[in-house]
């Protein structure tokens, strides 16, 4: 079990938002890793997340903030107000507020009114999570915890610590079965094309956006991931574009970055190792 406080109703989260002055360290792009014979191998591994690696110097202001992963329009605009010249002798936390309501505002904007309805009824006290039911398709792709990239025959099989959860990636060309039925993690295919690992997930059970937002998407909801793996440090970026007729009037995209870290092993997982806070 890694070191992490309960908090808010229970979310087994170790918030690090320490008031940092906007000087903080910002980490550069770096290159795409070089492209092997093998396109599948520079995805395989364990990556690990600021959330358990956030004393490495790579990770900047922003990375700790989206923890859990983040819409990219508001990482980009967390990184814009931290270089900005004019924020220099300000702190952190300052700058924040404005920036997350205006997030707010903004998703708030491309809900449709059952979007709407959902998020309305959800609160902290109804999240799932609170009665052991591990977390969904959107929010266990970007989970804080670390992950494992393996291969299974011709597939991908992905090991999430959070939840202990398995998922396979089918990498053989299948389409979606038409007839599956619906699973917390859903159907998952994958291609690599010109470095990058896509992969597209249909047939999940309706569930939470994310513990920020607490809207929710119905079955109908579309995933289309696109990692990416860099070097200096060696770290795998991933795109996750949200697409749900249902809930959202647009694509709702989140990132998120983890270190590729060989010597982590995944810990077991269960909320039962937290009782009387589930």
């Amino acid at each position: 079990m890694r070191t992490t406080i309960a908090v808010s109703g229970g979310l087994r989260l170790r918030w690090f938002l320490p008031c940092l002055l906007i000087g903080a360290w910002l980490g550069a792009p770096g290159s795409v890793s070089a492209q092997s014979a093998d396109p599948v191998a520079p995805f395989l591994g364990t990556w690990s997340g600021v959330f358990t690696t956030q004393d490495h110097e790579y990770w900047g202001a922003e990375d700790l903030m989206c923890f859990p992963g983040c819409s990219l329009e508001l990482y980009k605009n967390v990184a814009a107000l931290l270089r900005d010249p004019k924020n220099k002798d300000r702190r952190f936390n300052e700058l924040m507020g404005p920036a997350v309501a205006a997030e707010d505002k903004r998703f708030a904007a491309i809900l449709t009114p059952v979007g709407k309805r959902i998020q309305a009824e959800n609160s902290a006290e109804t999240d799932p999570k609170l009665h052991c039911q591990p977390y969904g398709y959107a929010r266990e792709v970007v989970n804080p915890l670390p992950l494992t990239i393996e291969r299974d025959g011709k597939d991908l099989l992905v090991r999430y610590e959070e939840w202990s959860q398995l998922r396979t990636i089918y990498m053989d060309g299948r389409a979606h079965p038409q007839h599956r039925t619906p699973t917390l993690l859903g159907h998952s295919v994958g291609r690599v094309e010109n470095g990058v690992l896509i992969v597209e997930t249909t047939r999940v059970t309706p569930d939470w956006y994310s513990d920020a937002t607490h809207a929710g998407h119905s079955g109908e909801l579309k995933g289309i991931e696109r990692y990416t793996v860099r070097d200096n440090p060696k770290r795998l970026e991933a795109e996750l574009t949200l697409e749900d007729p249902v809930t959202l009037t647009k694509p709702y995209v989140l990132t998120k970055t983890w270190l590729f870290t060989p010597d982590v092993k995944l810990l077991q997982d269960s909320c039962s190792q937290f009782p009387g806070k589930y």
